[in-house]
């Protein structure tokens, strides 16, 4: 006997099992890589934009106490060469001869020139070149606490005959002098002494609260003029030394513990030095604050279009992934349509011929025998079974007219009772006439049946396992509102919870009879009706089918 031929090979239309799992694992990685990426972007770049705009910030903030110090240093230049130039004005006046003493003639020239003067707040004094006073203006005016002579800045301008300006005492004070020399025949013969009684004269500071720079003023020698109480951190061992590199670079120092930001410039016409320093700390606070509240509204900006690009790829992933799913999904339909097609068909040809066998012994008389009830069983399971496959594999065309459901559920109750299966099963109806729906009769009646016939086969396997004694299914009909509901309910344990998920997915069996074609068949049908659903719902003990459809209008 020969062999069948062997069916051609067909390429597959179904992708290899986890192959498309896997592609969407891999798109899914990538996708979180990316995202990962560009939300690390979207918090590392203003970051460090935020560390640039404070640098740079700080670069301003020293440029711009550079131009004050430079600003401020011009004119206490021109502020000092103007005391010193009406000084020195008067000091080359041939009529003022110190040597001479204090005559009627020089007493006049200077009470005439300094009487009263705005320029020296505590006064004007002319000095013979031994530190003597000779006259002033007021005539008590203060020339320090220890004799002119004795002072360095006295013996040195003496000399070398130039002009001075310093604080009236070496140890400090708050009068500061500014002191030109009478020079005749190439000698010192006296000096002009100008007093300003504060310091703030020369450095007048800005109201409280409105300025927090410190300014600070050093003579030729180094030695800090200004401010006259100075303040801790400005009393540092060579504060000139660490100061005069800010004429040539701003930049932050630390002094007294203390870290500032500083400039300095030299004041023009002398060799003093003029630092402006600021609290780095309260800029940087200041910066701060500014700069994070930037960094704050663009991170959130940013953060926000993030987050809608990561909701929108996030949706456009699941539309892919779904897309997908149910393109293998109407591929493995496809695939399992065709097959069951030639299954169900090979059934058949053998059902008519076991049929046609037991219309035989039927005709004689040999139908009660156990073995012949025992073939019609399978034969009408194996009918079932054929009958799904084939509307699973070719889907029935919508015949709508008017159907009455309390005779459409009779007729599925009375092919359910003559299963082998019901006689184990106590099947309870309670059905209202009258409820009328537009609809196929064959996919309702379809419908109805694979409901019941579930539930009573659950119930007889629940019955042979001990798990139920008493099996029971229930069956109602009846009108909410404007649908007509009908619920199958049984007592046969419920539907696995693990197995829930599945339960309207073709071929996914919970039990140990069927194939998995009567809930989706069932669903299909009902959906097939334009407001038909179905439900499924786990009770005390068992499992609960709703089906609703839209109850028919009637004709007025």
């Amino acid at each position: 006997m020969s062999s069948p031929p062997a069916h051609p090979s067909l390429p597959s239309l179904v992708p290899p099992p986890g192959e498309l799992l896997r592609a969407q694992r891999k798109a899914g990685r990538s996708a979180v890589v990316s995202l990962m990426l560009l939300w690390g972007a979207a918090l590392v770049s203003p970051f460090v934009a935020y560390q640039e705009d404070v640098k740079t910030a700080e670069g301003e903030l020293l440029d711009h106490l550079s131009d004050r110090a430079g600003l401020q240093a011009q004119a206490l230049g021109a502020h000092i060469g103007l005391l010193r130039s009406e000084l020195q004005r008067l000091a080359e006046h041939p009529s003022l001869r110190p040597e001479d003493g204090a005559t009627g003639p020089e007493v006049a020239l200077l009470e005439n020139a300094f009487s009263h003067t705005s320029l020296f707040s505590a006064g004007v004094a002319l000095v013979a070149a031994d530190g003597q006073r000779m006259w002033s203006d007021p005539a008590d005016m203060p020339l320090g606490r220890t004799p002119l002579a004795a002072r360095p800045w006295f013996r040195r301008m003496v000399e070398e005959r130039v002009p001075s300006v310093g604080l009236l005492d070496e140890e400090g004070g708050g009068l500061v002098a500014v002191a030109v020399p009478i020079v005749r025949d190439a000698r010192v013969v006296g000096l002009l002494v100008g007093e300003l009684a504060t310091a703030n004269e020369l450095l007048p500071t800005t109201p409280r609260g409105t300025d927090e720079s410190v300014v600070a003023l050093l003579g030729e020698r180094g030695r800090l003029l200004l401010p006259a109480t100075p303040p801790p951190l400005l009393r540092q061992p060579e504060l000139a030394t660490r100061l005069r590199p800010l004429v040539d670079a701003p930049a932050a120092i630390t002094l007294g513990g203390t870290r500032l930001l500083g400039a300095a410039a030299l004041v023009p016409g002398t060799d003093m030095l003029l630092a402006v320093l600021d609290d780095e700390a309260r800029d940087r606070e200041m910066l701060k604050r500014r700069y994070l509240g930037q960094l704050g509204f663009h991170t959130a900006l940013l953060g926000g279009v993030l987050l809608l690009f990561t909701v929108l790829l996030r949706r456009s992933y699941r539309s892919l992934v779904a897309a997908e799913e149910q393109l293998r999904r109407q591929e493995t339909m496809a695939a399992l349509g065709t097959a069951s097609s030639l299954i169900a068909h090979e059934v058949k040809n053998a059902l008519n011929s076991m049929q046609a066998a037991l219309s035989m012994i039927r005709a004689k008389g040999g139908e009660t025998t156990l073995p012949v009830q025992a073939l019609r069983s399978q034969a009408d399971r194996l009918g079932h079974l054929a009958r799904s496959l084939l509307g699973f594999a070719s889907p029935h065309s919508m015949q709508r007219r008017s159907c009455e459901m309390h005779l459409l559920v009779q007729d599925a109750l009375q092919a359910v009772r003559l299963l082998p299966e019901a006689a184990d099963v106590a099947i309870e109806t309670t059905l209202q006439e009258g409820l009328f729906v537009k609809g196929d009769p064959t996919l309702l009646v379809s419908a109805v049946d694979n409901l019941m016939r579930n539930a009573v086969e659950a119930g007889a396997v629940a019955h042979d396992v001990g798990q139920q004694p008493t099996p029971r299914v229930e069956v109602r009909l009846l009108r909410e509102a404007a649908e007509v509901v009908l619920v199958v309910e049984d007592n046969a344990g419920g539907v696995p919870p693990a197995f829930e998920p599945r339960l309207w997915e073709p071929f996914a069996v919970g039990r140990s009879k069927g194939i998995g074609l009567g809930l989706p068949m069932v669903r299909t049908a009902i959906r097939a009706h334009d407001g038909g659903s179905v439900s499924y719902t786990r009770v005390p003990g068992g499992s609960r089918f709703t089906v609703r459809l839209p109850l028919e209008k009637m004709a007025s």
